[in-house]
């Protein structure tokens, strides 16, 4: 019979991925050893965060967890709707109401933290008070993380998401530079990782998205368009197309910005309007 440690594993060497790089931040390896040989069962936070860092889905492991957990697994898979949808102050509400059973471990606190800090950022534009929360809420599985620095370790969906909030926040801030090496090292951070596991963020087009547009802002026009290029082939690769329209509208701003062809640039807006039709 297959646990749940015994599929980590698998999973874990066939992609050629080591105990410490899984692990970072989430456990220790000791205790990774102990879970893929089935000595220890993890909390269902534990399983989701190794499983989401291995590109797998853990809504196979529900049925063996309480139901505190899965109140958790709710919560979570619900805030990550409303915020799809832009519902950031009702994503607050409802994490805020949950305070006592999010404040239970590092895990359901760098979610709650996370959404505070999106209400911050988007709503209050608090960009400071975003920031600084955004920096501790990494901290929380990712103790060494330094914004200044290439980030060498697998991510969770959740950490992608701590690190984008950082950068827009420093973005919004006027802290250009900062925020352009954020999502310049997190996209970095991500191709490697999705070239090893095989599987896409969600997120991932979203956030070459972000920073094209932010290099296009910044005249810096030829790295916008190879971002661009980057985008749109993860949006087809991953078959998640919500976000190829707005690619088309922002190589159409960059090629305006270049003085290109006006054909080009109406045949980009063009194929925006049809998508987005559709």
């Amino acid at each position: 019979m297959y646990t749940i440690g015994s599929v980590i594993k698998h999973e874990r060497e066939k992609r050629g991925i080591s105990q410490e790089e899984l692990c970072f931040g989430i456990c220790a390896v000791s205790t990774l050893s102990r879970i893929e040989h089935s000595e220890q069962t993890p909390t269902m936070e534990k399983a989701m965060a190794l499983l989401d860092r291995l590109g797998l889905e853990g809504s196979a492991y529900l049925s063996f967890v309480s139901n505190e957990e899965y109140e958790f697994y709710k919560i979570s898979r619900n805030v990550g709707g409303m915020l799809a949808n832009r519902q950031y102050l009702e994503a607050y509400e409802y994490v805020t109401d949950k305070k006592k059973l999010m404040d239970k471990n590092k895990f359901r606190r760098q979610l709650s933290d996370t959404i505070t800090a999106v209400k911050k950022c988007f709503i209050d534009r608090q960009y400071e008070t975003a920031i600084s929360m955004t920096e501790e809420a990494i901290r929380y599985t990712c103790p060494q993380f330094d914004k200044s620095k290439k980030i060498r370790f697998f991510m969770t969906d959740m950490e992608v998401n701590v690190i984008n909030v950082m950068a827009v926040s420093y973005w919004w801030s006027k802290k250009n530079i900062i925020a352009l090496n954020l999502l310049i090292n997190l996209v970095d951070a991500l191709s490697e990782q999705y070239s090893t596991i095989g599987v896409d963020s969600f997120r991932y087009p979203m956030i070459l998205c972000n920073l094209a547009k932010w290099l296009n802002e910044q005249h810096r026009f030829e790295e916008a368009c190879e971002y661009i290029e980057i985008g749109r082939r993860a949006c087809i690769k991953s078959g998640k197309m919500r976000m190829l329209p707005f690619f088309c509208c922002c190589r159409a701003t960059t090629l305006q910005s270049m003085n290109c062809c006006e054909d080009e640039i109406l045949r980009e807006y063009i194929s925006a309007y049809i998508m987005f039709k559709n």
